[in-house]
């Protein structure tokens, strides 16, 4: 009986702690400047098609080796690009998912989301573009993402990266710029591979 209470305990303990960090996460990313542009902008329209070069705003904003979303706006389907060293890493991170592909530039396709427009997770009286991971060929460390995505001038978006911790219960870890395309950035635009 005594050892039940205790990992009783311990659970109890390890569900605030997650709580209580997670809730100090959210207070700190959604006081940053980009949180008062993110409820600022409108969900986009027309919706995003094709690749569109991202930038991503967390880590004191440092280099990462994302390089952006590709939306099949017809499909309301997309995925993420990552540079050779992303790749390397996440499939070090998740040597199970088997939808990782690469492209002519050497960039790697991976972790695909189904595109709807909604109220947002945080803010729910902003209009969103959201992109969620919950898929079943995604790894679960990948399905608990929710990003949602704003349009904050002509072409130019502003994403806010949520993460389920709990069931119900989502963080904030920061955001990520993405706009549409320049002519020399085509050779990424490619449309999902089904598999």
């Amino acid at each position: 009986m005594f050892t039940l209470l205790a990992v009783l305990l311990y659970i109890a303990v390890a569900v605030a702690a997650i709580l209580v960090i997670g809730s100090l996460t959210t207070f700190f990313v959604e006081r940053s400047p980009y949180q008062q542009t993110f409820v600022a902008g409108r969900a986009p329209d027309p919706l995003p098609d094709g690749f569109h070069p991202g930038e991503a705003h967390v880590l004191l904003d440092k280099q990462t080796p994302w390089l952006g979303k590709s939306f099949d706006a017809k499909n309301q389907i997309g995925f993420n690009i990552f540079t050779p060293l992303g790749a390397r890493i996440l499939k070090f991170a998740s040597p199970l998912y088997q939808k990782f592909s690469v492209n002519e530039e050497g960039a790697t396709r991976a972790y695909y989301f189904k595109t709807y427009i909604g109220k947002g997770k945080k803010d729910v009286n902003t209009d969103v573009f959201k992109l969620d991971y919950d898929m079943p060929e995604n790894p679960f460390w990948i399905r608990a993402i929710l990003d949602e995505v704003v349009e904050i001038a002509p072409q130019q978006y502003l994403g806010k990266i949520h993460v389920r911790l709990l069931p119900g219960f989502f963080i904030t870890i920061g955001y990520f710029g993405l706009r549409k395309q320049t002519a020399s950035e085509m050779a990424f635009d490619a449309a999902p591979v089904a598999s």
